[in-house]
C-alpha cells in the first residue's frame, strides 16, 4: 500500500484520535446541539457507483437491469486531517468509483486505501488541499445500557441527518467475523446510514453504525440498530495503517462465551474464561494439544473479559512474542506457553474489493446520452408544452447517467450555465469541460422543475472542487 506525503505526516494526529479518553457526563437535552456542531462537518456522505445484479423489477421502471450502472449511498468519517475517512466495507465493495461529499457539498474523487479482512471496515482517502476536522474514537468497551447516543449519517440518501436514541446493549455478536463486538442503540438508522458514526454524549466515536436487523429485506429502522465498537475499530486502524508493522497475531483458536450452565456441564465453580470450539490444524494451539472443549481462564495473566475480547487481544499480541494461557482442560487447570504468529491466508485478502478496472474506463464525452431537438412530436408525447432546451432521446443503460435517474423525455435547459437549444450546442459544451474538468453541470427539466446534477467526464484530476449537489430525480438505493 502506497501513501501519500500528507498521509504519512499526520499519523500523529490520528494515533491522538485512537486514544481512549476517559467519559464525562453531559447533558444530553441540551448537549447534541454543541456536539452535533462538532461531529458534522467531521462525517462525510458517500456516493458509489456500481454495475447493478439481479433481475430488474418490471413493476418499478427506475430499477436497473444487469450490468447497468447503480447508485448507492453511504456514510463515513474523517480520522484525520490530512483526508484519512473510515467506512463499512461493504459501503465500497465493488464500487467503479467513489466520491465523498463533504458538509459543505465539496465533492471529491475518493481513494481506497486499505480493506480489513476481518471487519466490515475500510478507509478512504480524499484530497481537499487543506486540513479537514476530524472525530475522535471513544471507548466502546465502556458503553452501558441506558447511556444516550446520536447516530449521524445519509439515511437514504436525503443528506446528513441526526438521530438520537440510546444505547440497547453491548458486546453484541452478529456471527460475522470472528471479532464481532456491536454496540446496539435505538436510534434510527437506515439504508445510508452504514459508515456513520455513533457517538455518545461527548461527541466522542464509540461505534461505526453497520446493521440494522429488519423483518423485511427493505424495511427501514425498528429500532434494531447496531453499531462496530470503537475498541475493534482502533485496533483495525493500528493494522490497515500500519499492516507490516501491525500483522494480525493467531494461534489457531476458535471461541465462545461461557455461560452457567456450560460452566455447570465442564465442572467450572464459576462462569468465567472462553470455550475452544474449533482448534486449527497446524496452529500453536494445535502443536499444544488443545482441543474443542478447553477453557481458556486467562491469557498473559489476564482473565478474559469476553470470548470477542480474548479474539482482539490474541490479534493485536506483537507476533514472534511467547504467551502464557491458563486451561481448564479435562477438570484440571494447566499452563501452556505459545507463540503467536502471523494470521495465515491474509495475503490479497482485499484484492477484489473494488469493480473491476476495466468497468471504470472514463465516461465518453456524450455521457452515454442521445440528444435530440424538440420535435413537434415529441413536444406532444412528453408534454413539454413551451419548454427550451435539448431532448434526452436515449440513455446508455452503462452510463452513470442512467444511474442518476435520467431517462428518454427529460430535458438539457444548460451545461455549464450555458443554455442549449440544439444537440450540436450542448455536446461542443460537454466536450469543452470534459478537457480539463472531472465533472460537468447540467440542469435538467424534471417532472416537478429544473434541478442541476453533476456526471463525471472522465478527466481525473486530485481535486475535484466544490461540485452543485446532486438531486437526480430517481431514488438512491443504499447499501
Amino acid at each position: 500500500m502506497t501513501r501519500s506525503r500528507p498521509l504519512s505526516a499526520a499519523l500523529l494526529v490520528l494515533s491522538l484520535c485512537l486514544g481512549m479518553a476517559p467519559r464525562a457526563r453531559a447533558t444530553p437535552a441540551t448537549g447534541w446541539v454543541a456536539v452535533a456542531a462538532r461531529a458534522v462537518p467531521a462525517t462525510v456522505n458517500i456516493l458509489v457507483v456500481k454495475l447493478a445484479s439481479g433481475k430488474p423489477d418490471p413493476n418499478d421502471p427506475g430499477t436497473v437491469p444487469p450490468g447497468g450502472r447503480e447508485r448507492f449511498v453511504g456514510s463515513g468519517f474523517i480520522v484525520d486531517p490530512s483526508g484519512i475517512i473510515v467506512t463499512n466495507k461493504h459501503v465500497i465493495q465493488g464500487a467503479l468509483w467513489i466520491t465523498v461529499r463533504l458538509s459543505d457539498g465539496t465533492e471529491l474523487p475518493a481513494k481506497l486505501i486499505a480493506a480489513s479482512p476481518f471487519v466490515d471496515l475500510a478507509l478512504l482517502k480524499v484530497d481537499a488541499g487543506h486540513t479537514l476536522p476530524v472525530l475522535a474514537l471513544g471507548n466502546g468497551d465502556a458503553a452501558k445500557p441506558g447511556e444516550p447516543v446520536l447516530a449521524i449519517g445519509d439515511p437514504q440518501g436525503v443528506g446528513t441527518s441526526l438521530s438520537a436514541g440510546i444505547v440497547s446493549g453491548t458486546e453484541r455478536d452478529l456471527m460475522n467475523t470472528p471479532f464481532d463486538d456491536y454496540v446496539q442503540t435505538d436510534a434510527a438508522i437506515n439504508h445510508g446510514n452504514s459508515g456513520g458514526p455513533l457517538l455518545d454524549e461527548r461527541g466522542k466515536v464509540i461505534g461505526v453504525n453497520t446493521i440494522l436487523l429488519t423483518n423485511l429485506p427493505n424495511e427501514g429502522s425498528n429500532g434494531l440498530g447496531f453499531a462496530i465498537s470503537s475498541n475493534v475499530v482502533a485496533d483495525a486502524l493500528r493494522h490497515l495503517l500500519h499492516p507490516d508493522r501491525r500483522p494480525i497475531g493467531w494461534i489457531g483458536l476458535h471461541l465462545q462465551g461461557m455461560t452457567p450452565n456450560l460452566a455447570v456441564a465442564l465442572g467450572l465453580r464459576t462462569p468465567m474464561g472462553a470455550l475452544v470450539t474449533k482448534v486449527d490444524p497446524r496452529s500453536p494451539a494445535a502443536a499444544a494439544g488443545l482441543r474443542p472443549g478447553d477453557v481458556v481462564l486467562r491469557y498473559d495473566d489476564a482473565v478474559p473479559g469476553s470470548a470477542r475480547q480474548l479474539m482482539r487481544r490474541i490479534a493485536t499480541t506483537p507476533v514472534g512474542t511467547k504467551r502464557v494461557l491458563e486451561l481448564w482442560t479435562r477438570r484440571t487447570t494447566r499452563r501452556i506457553t505459545l507463540t503467536v504468529r502471523v494470521w495465515p491466508g491474509l495475503a490479497g485478502a482485499t484484492a477484489g474489493v473494488l469493480g473491476n478496472p476495466l468497468q471504470a474506463l472514463p465516461t465518453l464525452p456524450d455521457l452515454g446520452l442521445l440528444l435530440a431537438p424538440i420535435s413537434p412530436v415529441a413536444r406532444k408525447a412528453f408534454k413539454l408544452k413551451d419548454s427550451r432546451g435539448v431532448l434526452i432521446a436515449a440513455v446508455d443503460h452503462m452510463s452513470e447517467a442512467y444511474s442518476r435517474g435520467l431517462r428518454p423525455g427529460l430535458l438539457i435547459e444548460r451545461v455549464q450555465g450555458r443554455s442549449v437549444t440544439t444537440p450540436a450546442a450542448a455536446l461542443s459544451l460537454i466536450a469543452r469541460a470534459a478537457r480539463h474538468l472531472p465533472v460537468v453541470a447540467l440542469l435538467i427539466r424534471w417532472s416537478d422543475g429544473p434541478r442541476w446534477i453533476a456526471l463525471h467526464t472522465g478527466y481525473r484530476a486530485a481535486v475535484t472542487g466544490r461540485n452543485a449537489r446532486d438531486t437526480a430525480a430517481a431514488p438512491a438505493r443504499a447499501p
